[in-house]
């Protein structure tokens, strides 16, 4: 088990004034933060920093979609949204530590090192428990997080602390899909389910991963990525019309 440096009580500030610093994380770059108790659940490594702080950035407009004949994909790899991430949490991190608090920083998944010690870590921690339970949006029938506004065209990071936030007190514990079903539709390998996910049910698999990555391999060889995203662009969410 790894073990994190416990600071003196006298040296940690007793309060911390949950909107000042959402608005701080805003300012230094992040589209949405919310704060959620996570505990429930939590792995014991990771009891003792039991709030998480989620941080997402928004996918650039009018990018990330590919075009080639007749085939449409869209990525959701952005090097650019990911150094903003970065940079957000380590002054998250900095702030609260300087605070006497701790913190573990989950980076997006697609900067995760591989082999570090610390990454051993982030396996135990998805980013959609932290958006879930900050209320900033639910799983969708694609296992995507999905949110009100944005869809699912946020990536995300994630700041674990023992720092006592004033959590949401509205997280969402079920799907607000609903009958919408275009990601079902939309999918070329007919992988994803059409379930709808509820917090506490015994986890059932949204997607047919063998489906979806038979389906990449054929993509790879079109866009030289294993994209697809077609669930993400038949979202009525987050389009340019919802995602101002």
């Amino acid at each position: 088990m790894l073990n994190f440096p416990l600071r003196l009580k006298e040296n940690r500030t007793k309060t911390i004034n949950s909107g000042e610093l959402k608005d701080k994380v805003i300012t230094w770059g992040a589209t949405l933060v919310g704060f959620g108790d996570v505990r429930v659940g939590l792995a014991p490594e990771l009891r003792h920093i039991p709030n998480a702080i989620a941080i997402a950035v928004r996918h650039p407009k009018y990018s990330g979609t590919y075009k080639c004949g007749s085939m449409t994909a869209y990525s959701n790899q952005y090097e650019e949204v990911d150094r903003v991430l970065d940079a957000v949490q380590k002054k998250v991190t900095t702030f609260l530590k300087s605070r006497g608090w701790r913190t573990l920083a989950i980076p997006p998944d697609t900067a995760k090192p591989d082999g570090s010690l610390i990454s051993k870590l982030y396996p135990l921690f998805p980013h959609k428990t932290a958006a879930t339970c900050s209320g900033l949006g639910w799983v969708g029938k694609s296992g995507l997080l999905v949110n009100h506004l944005y869809g699912a065209r946020l990536s995300w990071a994630t700041v674990l602390t023992d720092a006592p936030l004033e959590v949401s007190s509205n997280p969402y514990t079920k799907s607000k899909c609903g009958n919408c079903s275009r990601c079902v539709n939309a999918c070329p390998a007919s992988a994803i389910k059409n379930i709808e996910w509820q917090r506490g049910e015994k986890a059932e698999p949204f997607i047919d991963i063998d489906a979806c990555a038979h389906h990449m391999t054929y993509t790879v060889r079109v866009f030289q990525k294993y994209i697809c995203g077609l669930c993400v662009l038949a979202c009525p969410l987050g389009g340019t019309k919802n995602g101002k």
